[in-house]
Order: C-alpha cells, then structure tokens, then sequence
C-alpha cells in the first residue's frame, strides 16, 4: 500500500479526556472540529481537571478512523505520564470502537 497524503481540509481533530491517563478508568471527549480550537479547549480542561490526561487526536474524514487516527498532542495528567502516536492510536475503549 502507497502512502497518500491529504489536504488540510480533510482532517478532523478531537480532544479526549482519559482520568490519570488511564483508559480503563473515566473517558469523555471534550471537543470536535479544527486543531488550533479542539487544543485550547483541551488545554483549558485539563487545567480545569488537573487529574485528567488530554489526548487530541486527528482522524481523515470519510476513512476508517481506525485506520486512519493519530495522537497529534497529549496533554498529561498531574502524575506526568507520557503518550505517543502508537499509544493512541491503539486504544481500544475511546470512540473509534
């Protein structure tokens, strides 16, 4: 399979809460739409809930999310854990499932 890339306006971008980054514990998504908001207001929450990790994720539209995810940010939780793209797009109890 060749690597495609897509136009800016083909991305989507969204901002899931996970409770000390854990995905077994209490997940809620915060917001849905253009990075330069769905982060401030990922920002804006985690600051609000210092406990809560903050993952922003991109997806393409009209692809498979599954498929088609990556972790562009993750904001920590007080406890300072860390996430990368692999992490993130291996989750199995966010939205995408």
């Amino acid at each position: 399979m060749t690597s495609q890339t897509y136009p800016a306006k083909d991305f989507l971008y969204f901002a899931q809460a996970f409770h000390h980054g854990e995905p077994e514990h209490r997940s809620y998504v915060i917001a849905v739409g253009s990075l330069d908001v769905v982060d401030r207001l990922a920002r804006a929450e985690r600051d609000r809930h210092p406990d809560y990790g903050v993952a922003v994720y991109r997806v393409t539209i009209n692809q498979s999310a599954s498929d088609h995810i990556h972790l562009i940010h993750y904001h920590s939780s007080e406890i300072g854990e860390k996430w990368t793209d692999r992490r993130g797009a291996n989750l199995k109890h966010s939205i995408l499932e």
